[in-house]
């Protein structure tokens, strides 16, 4: 019998031959069984994959779009179009393997009809055809046929209208719009066509503070209010650039200017109706604006007192908001009289060295201005000149214009009035 101490001592013995651990001793016939049974467990699974792969499911898809096939050619080479039946859909059930079933989408099914063989305007009952990935089948559909009515293609013109939303400030106002076409060409069944009613921008122009320009999409409207749809209706230009000039109001003063500035405001008075005008413009353009110049007024050709009417000249793009186009401008002379006076003293520029003759030995000559100056008037302190420089190839008597110079002391006050002529005769 073995005791105790000799299962300590083979204990012991065992230990040391592990290099100081206890390892448990596997059994032959233990192994055998645990690989079997992975084996097995291994035929089971794969009994149950191919089972459930090739097992059959269905699927249903419902709104499926009918696609119409070979209509470019029915398009180009009949010059028809679909009316009636383009929007087509159909509910499909598709049968096919779980795993095929559980990997399809709408995207991979195609439903459609083949408009190949149609030949004339008219109304068609087309099958409904389907293409599905390999494996699957159709195994029933909502409707095996749809009808499509087709007419004759055409062209017509329609009117574009624009639709702005915007803010703008309370003294600015949105012009008419500026579009770079008024109509646009539509293409499409003559049935649909002759229910279109015009073409419609949409355009968001936010706030507005000047004039600017924007670009939007057309969109076709019916007679009655509503965006068409069809397909097969197609515009042959899709955008539009519009132009929104952007308008202000201002009342500005009108004024006339001096060709020689002889005249002010101790000599004269100018009287302007109306004095001011209402002008219509783009902001920016009114901001710079100060003053309306009716006209240069020519102190030496007003004879006297005189009331004259002008045509407001308004600047380019702006224009002037009720009341008239017209502005009277009344002159009225004040501590200055006229005094006609003899002028002696002739000088004559002959720059081509004509040979000529004067046919006067002085001119009478009117002067405006204060009478103490007036008085100090005197052939002595006034030169009549005579400019023969422009004539070249002249001869015979001509008249020639003549100007005055007066002494420094009176020219800034003393001009002549009227018109002055000399007649020279050339060759002689």
């Amino acid at each position: 019998m073995q005791t105790q101490n000799d299962n300590n001592t083979e204990y012991e013995k065992h230990v040391a031959e592990s290099g100081g651990e206890y390892v448990v001793r596997e059994s032959k016939y233990e192994n055998v069984v645990a690989k079997v049974l992975c084996v097995l467990a291994a035929i089971v699974l794969w009994f149950y994959v191919v089972i459930t792969d090739t097992a059959t499911d269905e699927r249903a898809f419902t709104g499926l779009a009918v696609s119409i096939r070979n209509l470019e050619t029915v398009e180009e080479s009949l010059g028809l179009s679909v009316i009636t039946g383009y929007d087509s859909t159909v509910d499909l059930t598709v049968t096919g393997t779980k795993s095929e079933i559980s990997r399809i989408s709408a995207d991979d099914i195609s439903v459609y009809v083949d408009v190949k063989d149609i030949t004339a305007p008219g109304e068609y009952t087309l099958e409904v055809r389907t293409s599905l990935p390999g494996g699957m089948t159709a195994s029933s559909i909502s409707s095996n046929y749809i009808t499509l009515y087709v007419d004759k293609r055409t062209t017509v013109s329609v009117p574009i209208q624009v639709v702005p939303y915007f803010t703008i400030e309370s003294n600015y106002t949105l012009g008419a719009p500026e579009l770079s076409m008024d109509t646009v060409n539509v293409s499409g069944p003559a049935e649909e066509l002759a229910e279109i009613d015009h073409a419609r921008v949409a355009l968001d122009l936010g706030r507005v503070t000047k004039s600017m320009s924007s670009t939007g999409t057309l969109e076709l409207i019916d007679k009655s209010g509503a965006v068409v749809t069809n397909p097969y209706v197609k515009l042959q230009a899709s955008e539009v650039s519009v132009y929104y000039p952007v308008y202000t109001y201002k009342d500005v003063p009108l004024t006339v200017s001096y060709k020689y500035n002889y005249y002010n405001s101790t000599n004269v008075n100018v009287t302007i109706s109306p004095s001011t005008v209402r002008i219509k413009g783009e902001p920016d353009l009114l901001d710079s604006l100060s003053a309306i110049t009716l006209t240069q007024l020519d102190e030496k050709k007003i004879l006297g007192d005189t009331t004259q009417s002008v045509t407001i000249p308004v600047p380019d793009n702006t224009e002037i908001v009720g009341g008239s186009r017209t502005a009277s401008i009344s002159i009225t002379h004040k501590g200055t009289e006229t005094r006609d006076v003899v002028v002696s003293n002739i000088a004559v520029n002959n720059p081509n060295n004509l040979i000529y003759t004067l046919e006067q030995s002085s001119i009478t000559v009117r002067f405006r201005g204060t009478y103490s100056k007036l008085s100090l008037l005197s052939s002595n302190n006034i030169t009549a000149n005579v400019d023969l420089g422009y004539l070249t190839n002249a001869s015979g008597t001509v008249e020639v214009p003549v100007t005055f110079t007066l002494a420094d002391a009176l020219s800034a006050s003393v001009y002549e009035i009227g018109d002055y002529k000399l007649s020279v005769t050339i060759g002689k």
